[in-house]
């Protein structure tokens, strides 16, 4: 019965842990002091009615480190990462941008992967708080953080995005920004496509994906991806082309091929998506 009332316990503080993980992104100091106040002790007090005061003492740091990695270090880091992300967007882009990508090309994508690394490094610190060397990992670990932070300082002007008037703009971490007109645009091509999922990547998956190709006179093309059947997708893709209708640019749409049009049915179908207006964007019909 004691086992069984200490499982109880942990579960609901895990809950309740959730639950101030969630409202991080809203109420930061609330969900901390709830979380320090609530539900840390009772999650501590069901761990030693689940076992003992002694198994306690031999296992409490392993089990307090993973309670405060999921539930206050994790949360922490994804709501740094956001705040950053705000703050360079309402920076920059204002109501007229239809897209915006917070890097202009690989170098700013750094940023989310020293991100997952940071994550990386606290997981094994909290989660493994026996392991030999700790200090060496801590430094590791404030390092890594110092760079984190020197590096999205540096990269805090490096943006791209579709502008309703200006056209396609990018800023690269210098500030030096280079603008695209309507009138330089000679077409767009809407490609839809199978995105087949990497095997080295446990999380990816096969699914139906598109791009958007600009095509400038005089300069490279520009391409704008969309990993995910969304709404907001949607919506982008339909005001670009009703944008290069407006400013006589040619809208090609590549036609799909059975297998393209598979993954495009099921991709609907599971996000529970308007059919119709995907059907009239990429010109198709039930086959």
């Amino acid at each position: 019965m004691r086992k069984v009332v200490g499982i109880g316990i942990i579960a609901f503080s895990s809950f309740f842990g959730l639950a101030c993980a969630i409202a991080f992104h809203h109420e930061t100091v609330v969900a901390t002091i709830m979380l320090g106040l609530i539900g840390l002790p009772l999650y501590i007090s069901g761990q030693i009615i689940r076992t003992s005061k002694y198994e306690f003492k031999q296992q409490g740091r392993r089990w307090i480190g993973i309670y405060l990695f999921f539930f206050f270090i994790l949360p922490l880091l994804i709501y740094l990462n956001e705040l950053y992300s705000d703050l360079k967007e309402t920076t920059f882009i204002d109501e007229q941008y239809i897209i915006y990508e917070p890097s202009s090309g690989m170098l700013g994508e750094l940023s989310m992967g020293g991100f997952v690394i940071l994550i990386s490094l606290f997981g094994a610190r909290f989660l493994n708080p026996d392991l030999k060397r700790k200090g060496l990992l801590n430094s590791i670990i404030l390092g890594t953080v110092i760079i984190l932070i020197g590096f999205n300082y540096l990269m805090f002007s490096d943006y791209r995005g579709i502008h309703e008037e200006k056209g396609l703009i990018s800023s690269n971490w210098k500030g030096k920004k280079q603008l695209i007109s309507y009138d330089e645009i000679e077409s767009v091509y809407l490609e839809p496509y199978v995105h087949y999922a990497s095997l080295s990547n446990t999380s990816d998956d096969t699914r139906f994906v598109w791009t958007l190709t600009f095509q400038p006179s005089h300069q490279k093309e520009v391409i704008y991806a969309f990993s995910l059947l969304t709404e907001s997708g949607l919506e982008e893709t339909i005001a670009i082309k009703n944008l290069a209708l407006e400013n006589n640019i040619h809208f090609n749409i590549r036609e799909m091929n059975q297998e393209t049009f598979q993954f495009f049915n099921e991709g609907l179908e599971y996000e529970e998506l308007e059919k119709e207006r995907y059907y009239e964007l990429f010109q198709v019909t039930s086959k």
